[in-house]
């Protein structure tokens, strides 16, 4: 049995995804069109929802036909049985409905809410073949159902322990580097949504407190300038090995709401606890039953509950440790390794 993961390979989750489907798999092999295409070309495509229809599809023309040229090249060399895609990676349909003459099962996981995701014109389309799809929030799953998409089931990964975990031989020079109270890091955005996260982050303010993120994050300094000191642009991705040690080297991670999540949680929730650092959350209606044995739950329904909680969790550690312990024990206990294996497998219907 032989399955292709049509996923970033950066992605810490690509080898989490890679590691569930070799359960039922002896052969899972990670596709990335990235690397077969210049870098101007995805450069450009980043930017090409900006651009009139008309402009915009002359460029997806050519610029999907050389991805899905490629894909099928693959397939018609590997064979799968099994072609498991991480959002909906550049394919387009008449590719989707050529691997479905062929046989080959299509399963989506989602972790871009297709609905508000502008990648690609056929978020929704390409979803009409699939034999499955997963998405990580109950109001996806609402959504998906209700237009008609057969199969959506709701699928959170487990904790990423083999990217993320305590690292015991840091260097003194390494901990004087990275050591922080509060690290964030991640993208800001151009509209509200830009304005959103930084008033989240305006309330962790202290003097260890530090920002890394692009250059989106300057234009709101306008408006909370408390922010400008504590941040530091970063344009390249961070690889996972050094982001692990700068968990393991903070108290508190902030995590606010993403654009496109409604009820979910933040893939940097689990990224923390597996680096024993403490999630400090913005609320959302999924975590009830994600932390359900978890009373006293460190997230906000209001910003203005944030310097208290953080003053808390800062000044008494043993609180802090104490509740990161007891919010991976509770995750653990419904979403680990043998429990989703089980759970894709079975929703795959794979015999």
């Amino acid at each position: 049995m032989k399955s292709l993961l049509l996923m970033p390979a950066q992605y810490s989750i690509t080898m989490q995804i890679k590691q569930l489907l070799k359960n039922s798999y002896n052969d899972c092999i990670i596709l990335d069109f990235r690397p077969t295409l210049n870098k101007w070309q995805i450069r450009i495509n980043t930017q090409m929802f900006r651009f009139p229809d008309k402009l915009r599809k002359k460029w997806e023309h050519f610029y999907f036909k050389k991805i899905n040229q490629w894909y099928i090249k693959q397939f018609r060399i590997h064979k799968p049985n099994l072609v498991f895609i991480y959002n909906n990676e550049m394919l387009l349909p008449a590719t989707l409905k050529w691997l479905k003459e062929k046989k080959m099962k299509i399963v989506f996981f989602l972790g871009d809410n297709p609905l508000y995701t502008p990648t690609s014109r056929y978020n929704l389309t390409v979803l009409e073949y699939a034999d499955a799809v997963f998405v990580p929030d109950t109001f996806w799953q609402h959504q998906l159902l209700k237009i008609g998409i057969p199969n959506v089931f709701y699928l959170l990964l487990p904790l990423p322990e083999e990217q993320y975990f305590p690292v015991k031989n840091l260097s003194e020079s390494e901990k004087k580097q990275l050591q922080t109270d509060i690290l964030y890091v991640g993208m800001s955005y151009n509209d509200s949504w830009g304005y959103k996260k930084a008033k989240f982050l305006s309330f962790f303010v202290n003097n260890k407190l530090q920002i890394h993120g692009n250059q989106a994050w300057k234009r709101w300094f306008q408006f909370f300038p408390e922010l400008e000191p504590y941040f530091i642009n970063k344009q390249a991705f961070i690889p996972v090995e050094k982001l692990n040690k700068m968990y393991n080297c903070t108290k508190i991670i902030p995590v606010d709401g993403n654009p496109g999540i409604f009820n979910g949680i933040h893939l940097r929730i689990l990224e923390a606890l597996s680096a024993g650092a403490l999630p400090l959350m913005e609320f959302n209606a999924d975590m009830d039953f994600i932390f359900k044995d978890v009373s006293d739950l460190p997230a906000v329904k209001d910003y203005r509950a944030i310097p208290e909680m953080v003053e808390y969790y800062l000044s008494n550690e043993n609180s802090r440790c104490e509740m990161i312990d007891k919010m991976t024990h509770t995750y653990k206990n419904q979403f680990s390794n043998k429990l989703i294996a089980d759970y894709l497998i079975n929703k795959i219907d794979i015999k």
